[in-house]
């Protein structure tokens, strides 16, 4: 499946220039075209709905899902898999999978297909206005920005030349004023950059409140179907339920004393389900799931 981030492919902000968070959040403004969601933006518009669902990782990965608990940052879930999908098998859909937690949280936004949202640094999930807005209203925040003059990737581009050629005039282009270059640089773009970021926020909340009901709509009304595939349910304050750990990684990583049994055994002491923990093959994970109200499609 594509991802949101394999859209941006030609890595066209430099690294060297600021924190991998606001490069994100930078590129996602000047494209004007994914909306970011949080919970504060999203309980205007929603309120707070409790749901259940379900979240797959490794058990390498089990201290991220314990850093997301009981927390404002969003983890994705689903309620729905196809019966061929690598999740009916106790896969990932990046990672090799092997550990599923059934969470209770609070939802912040669902579609009945995977919406490809990508997180950032602080929290927020960033969503193409495709899904956000429908088709016919998907080029919203582009031609808001536009109008508010928010700059776009062109603009950026030149803008940054600018500064560049500017402050090398001022430094001389030598090598021993490399460094004091290069801070000044920085300081100046991500100074800009956060401007941009928080401009292009307070616009897209503003679209958001104003197409309340068809945000509401488009992210928040269940749906009856399905796919071969998963739908995606973004969740926040999540907390455990019960886990399920495919018996292939049990094998592999928990017959001796590891960090994964470690952080593995932390989060079983926290679930609040009947049955804290099931070991088991994937039929039997597949039925633990429908066991919980998981759907299982068939194509």
């Amino acid at each position: 499946m594509i991802k949101l981030k394999d859209l941006i492919t030609e890595d066209w902000i430099d690294d060297k220039w600021y924190p991998a968070h606001t490069k994100s959040a930078l590129k996602w403004a000047l494209m004007r075209r994914t909306i970011p969601i949080y919970p504060k933006s999203m309980e205007r518009i929603i309120g707070k709905i409790p749901i259940t669902s379900f979240h797959v990782t490794t058990l390498q990965h089990l201290d991220h899902v314990t850093r997301l608990l009981g927390t404002k940052k969003s983890m994705s879930t689903f309620t729905r898999m196809g019966k061929d999908s690598q999740l009916a098998k106790g896969k990932g859909i990046q990672t090799e999978g092997g550990v599923i937690f059934w969470l209770e949280g609070t939802l912040l936004a669902r579609k009945y297909i995977d919406m490809q949202s990508e997180p950032d640094k602080t929290g927020r999930r960033w969503i193409s206005s495709l899904i956000v807005f429908g088709r016919e209203k998907q080029l919203l925040p582009f031609n808001a920005a536009k109008r508010k003059k928010i700059p776009d990737r062109d603009d950026w581009q030149e803008y940054e030349w600018e500064v560049k050629d500017k402050l090398m005039k001022k430094y001389g282009g030598g090598a021993d004023n490399i460094k004091e270059y290069e801070a000044e640089v920085k300081k100046i773009l991500n100074k800009r950059a956060n401007e941009i970021i928080v401009a292009y926020i307070d616009l897209t909340n503003n679209l958001l409140k104003k197409h309340k009901k068809l945000v509401k709509k488009n992210l928040a009304t269940p749906s009856r179907k399905g796919s071969s595939w998963w739908n995606e349910i973004l969740v926040y304050n999540a907390k455990i339920k019960e886990i399920f750990v495919m018996s292939r990684e049990a094998k592999k990583d928990l017959d001796w004393e590891g960090p994964e049994k470690a952080s593995l055994e932390k989060l079983i002491s926290v679930a609040t389900g009947d049955n804290p923990i099931t070991i088991g093959t994937p039929a039997k994970y597949r039925k633990w799931y429908t066991d919980r109200k998981g759907k299982l499609d068939v194509y």
